[in-house]
């Protein structure tokens, strides 16, 4: 159960990871005033604040002053941040991103944003720029292995790869070949030897293809999956026209009706006892799970309230929530009483922070970190010692959950009476 337990954390870690470094990359800065600051595990706390301090000073020589005052205020953030977690770190390390995201000029909206790398960081790095840096924490998205998908007849082929709960199209290719009606004056023997030499070439050059895609990348690859109708898929296996690398990996041959994206689809449906270990199947599976529940008003529940209500009384097994909900948690801190408070917000873009006040003293309250609500559940789920799924939208059984249920529930351990 403890494997099953991890293997569910470090896919929804995943997701979540995934998601942050999407909305990071999109955040450009009018000016050189964004700051990206990694933290490796085991850094001195005393040399990150020296660090940052010492940027706060060399940033009085900014000429701009609202480059000035925005970049003093991301780097008074980050150090406010480093100050309340105590430099708590997790274990993999903590990267620390902020600066004003406003779109326009003269408004100023400094915002801060962590993530929590996928695995170990090993890079010490400060810097200030017009975008967030993101090359170390995207190297670490690189699959570790995925599935080699191809479907193939006489006029059509196409290839694509599974990773996780998602298939990439590689290639879609038509040929030349002609119908089985000949051109007038060819002799029926002709024709069809001229037939039958160019859907050989088709096949060959689908073959290498299909050797170009994936011979690099081999080790990576745990099965290779043939689709098509009829017997022409038979020619990749008996021909042995792919590399042998690849050969020794082939785990199907299935029957499709289709040849195009809805042929590597099917191909995916019907290899769904071969793939049920990986992340699309084992989604798939929680969601028909939960809807038997919800159907004979079992084990589960859904929304926000009660699955967080549900959460809090130690009653979930397993949080399933969607990764495109979009609202966030902001953790704030009293400037006067240090009364901490934690705000959920559903639309950020009406969010106003030098307006806010605490609800003890009604002195100014600073955000000292902002959050997506899906970090904020995980941390939740797991310290009640609840699975995670989080579910993406690109499936129909996904986009249902998400338009359907709100994009969160829960299984439950039992009901309350």
């Amino acid at each position: 159960m403890k494997m099953v337990a991890d293997d569910a954390t470090f896919e929804a870690e995943a997701a979540v990871f995934k998601k942050k470094l999407k909305m990071l990359e999109k955040i450009k800065g009018r000016h050189t005033e964004l700051i990206t600051q990694y933290i490796p595990p085991g850094t001195d706390r005393s040399t990150v604040m020296n660090t940052l301090s010492e940027e706060i000073n060399q940033s009085s020589n900014i000429k701009s002053p609202s480059t000035r005052k925005n970049v003093q205020g991301a780097l008074r953030k980050i150090i406010g941040l480093l100050k309340h977690i105590n430099f708590k770190l997790p274990t993999n390390g903590l990267v620390v991103f902020a600066g004003n995201i406003s779109e326009s000029e003269g408004r100023s909206d400094i915002r801060l944003f962590t993530v929590t790398p996928l695995k170990v960081l090993k890079v010490k790095l400060y810097w200030c720029d017009s975008a967030f840096h993101l090359d170390h924490l995207k190297e670490m998205l690189t699959p570790n292995d995925y599935y080699a998908l191809i479907t193939i007849d006489k006029g059509e082929c196409t290839i694509a790869q599974l990773s996780g709960k998602k298939y990439d199209i590689l290639g879609h290719f038509t040929s030349a070949v002609p119908g089985k009606s000949r051109a007038g004056g060819q002799s029926s023997q002709r024709f069809e030897r001229l037939r039958e030499e160019a859907m050989q070439d088709f096949f060959k050059r689908m073959a290498e293809k299909f050797n170009n895609y994936f011979v690099p990348h081999v080790d990576s690859i745990k099965g290779v999956i043939i689709g098509g109708p009829g017997m022409t898929k038979n020619w990749f296996v008996e021909k042995k026209a792919i590399h042998h690398e690849l050969e020794r990996r082939v785990i199907a041959v299935f029957d499709t009706s289709y040849t195009d994206e809805g042929g590597i689809r099917e191909l995916v449906q019907r290899s769904e006892d071969l793939l049920k270990d990986t992340e699309l199947m084992r989604e798939r599976a929680i969601l028909e799970k939960f809807l038997q529940e919800v159907a004979r008003n079992g084990l589960a529940t859904y929304g926000q309230a009660e699955v967080e209500k549900a959460i809090e009384d130690g009653r979930v097994s397993t949080l399933i929530i969607s990764e495109d909900i979009p609202w966030l948690v902001f953790r704030k801190v009293c400037e006067h009483c240090n009364n901490e408070e934690i705000e959920i917000i559903k639309d950020p873009t009406n969010y106003e922070e030098e307006k806010l006040k605490c609800t003890k003293c009604d002195s100014k309250i600073e955000v000292t970190e902002e959050i997506d609500y899906l970090d904020y559940m995980m941390e939740k789920a797991k310290a009640g010692g609840a699975i995670v799924r989080v579910i993406s939208t690109e499936t129909n059984e996904g986009q249902h959950f998400y338009e359907g249920f709100g994009g969160i529930a829960a299984l439950l351990r039992y009901r309350l009476n």
